[in-house]
């Protein structure tokens, strides 16, 4: 966040809501181009409450991982971003500084969407759980240790000398994406961001490492904000769907009934583009190009 877009964002002060742990009002995301500035996120509002499962839905390229991602701190340094309010737990994140490296936001998490990529490949998964552990708990090493082995068992690793030993080349897919789980929730956060944190598994451990997640952030009381394009997975395992189109909310309400709510045709082509038993004979199911009502 530049200095300048800082200076914009903070004129403007609406009134918060007392209850929400995070309120973001239009917030506004653009990139230099040699084109001219582009908008990848344009007045976007979004609100949690502690203990909410929100699910921010749409095609690539249409800002919910830039909306989300400016939330935790996790954008290029050339990202202007404004708002006319972005709190966390009552904490303004526009005073946040413009670093290379991004600040860490107490009482956030993020599993990320690539784990072989977000974990160091040098480090240990031990050493990496140990590190986060011990940043936010005073214990013995042993102890820490010993916490770090009792996550990897939350999240399913029952092998945990070997796992804490292992580097993250040495695991499979769907182990790093737990361990990743694991060094997220070992903070105790009162909001996880999950970034299409099941893009790379197969539908039956998606669902699986989905469950995880729900009853691990039930059991801290944290809330859960996830971002994805599966809106099968949105409506089994979220509260509240957003849906984004081209940087900005076009729709949103009550997961399990958003097919009968939707009022934009984007949500609705999104659903429709679900397979289902019942249009499992169909030699073509729809997609968002034959979706009337839908800008091209």
């Amino acid at each position: 966040m530049t200095t300048s877009a800082l200076e914009e964002s903070t004129q403007a002060t609406p009134t918060p809501q007392p209850d929400a742990l995070l309120e973001v009002r239009g917030l506004t995301i653009t990139y230099p181009t040699p084109t001219g500035p582009f908008t990848a996120v344009d007045g976007v509002d979004l609100v949690l409450r502690p203990g909410d499962k929100v699910a921010v839905v749409g095609e690539s390229g249409s800002g919910k991982t830039n909306a989300c991602m400016a939330v935790a701190g996790f954008l290029a340094p050339e990202a202007q971003v404004s708002a006319e309010a972005m709190a966390f737990a009552g904490a303004d994140l526009r005073a946040r500084r413009a670093l290379a490296i991004p600040e860490r936001i107490t009482g956030v998490g993020v599993v990320f969407q690539d784990a072989m990529t977000s974990l160091d490949p040098v480090w240990t998964v031990g050493q990496q759980l140990c590190a986060v552990i011990r940043h936010n708990e005073k214990l013995s090493r042993k102890e820490v240790r010993a916490r770090a082995a009792d996550w990897l068992r939350r999240v399913g690793l029952h092998d945990t000398e070997r796992v804490l030993a292992a580097r993250p080349y040495e695991l499979s897919g769907g182990m790093r994406q737990r361990v990743m789980i694991a060094i997220a929730l070992s903070a105790r956060p009162r909001l996880l961001i999950a970034d299409e944190p099941t893009s790379a598994l197969d539908a039956t451990l998606s669902r699986e490492l989905m469950q995880l997640m729900v009853e691990l952030t039930e059991e801290l009381g944290a809330a859960l904000l996830m971002v994805s394009h599966d809106m099968a997975l949105c409506q089994a395992f979220t509260d509240r769907t957003v849906v984004m189109y081209q940087g900005r909310v076009v729709d949103q309400g009550p997961s399990r009934t958003l097919a009968d709510t939707a009022t934009h045709a984007y949500t609705r082509g999104l659903i429709a583009c679900v397979p289902r038993l019942e249009n499992a004979d169909w030699k073509r199911l729809p997609t968002m190009a034959r979706v009337e009502g839908v800008p091209a």
